[in-house]
């Protein structure tokens, strides 16, 4: 008994159309489509995994086709007024601030300053350094020669 009914179960499972959306068109007729989008101001269809097709918009029901999803809707909870509390200042004045208005930034640590070098400094000196500079000069001489 067990067998029959996973078996059926199974058969209903599978046989279910693969099929997400469906496309209304003005004449009449339903398209079965896996997946439909608008863009570029045209309809899109991908009725299969290799048939992708495109309808201009004055030949579907956008309104059958697109229906509004219905989103749940949020709850709002009542603003409840924020506490003052008084802080004492630095020259003596009393300083008012809500308990909610803390705004914090975000600071970021400063970068060091690098020493001031000349243009000069930064490119490296050709005098004698480098295995491939002093071939290249060497080959130079030899071609001049």
């Amino acid at each position: 008994m067990k067998r029959i009914l996973c078996a059926a179960l199974m058969a209903v499972v599978f046989a279910t159309p693969a099929f997400a959306a469906n496309v209304y068109l003005k004449d009449g007729s339903v398209i079965q489509a896996k997946k439909v989008w608008r863009e570029g101001g045209k309809v899109h269809v991908l009725a299969t995994r290799h048939t992708l097709t495109s309808f201009e918009p004055c030949e579907v029901d956008l309104k059958r086709t697109f229906t509004k999803r219905h989103r749940s809707a949020r709850r709002v909870a009542a603003v409840q007024p924020q506490a003052q509390t008084t802080a004492a200042a630095p020259n003596g004045a009393a300083a008012i601030q809500k308990a909610g208005d803390k705004k914090t930034a975000i600071k970021l640590p400063a970068l060091p300053k690098l020493p001031e070098k000349s243009a000069e400094s930064l490119v490296p000196a050709s005098g004698g350094g480098g295995s491939i500079r002093q071939h290249k000069k060497e080959m130079a001489e030899k071609i001049g020669e």
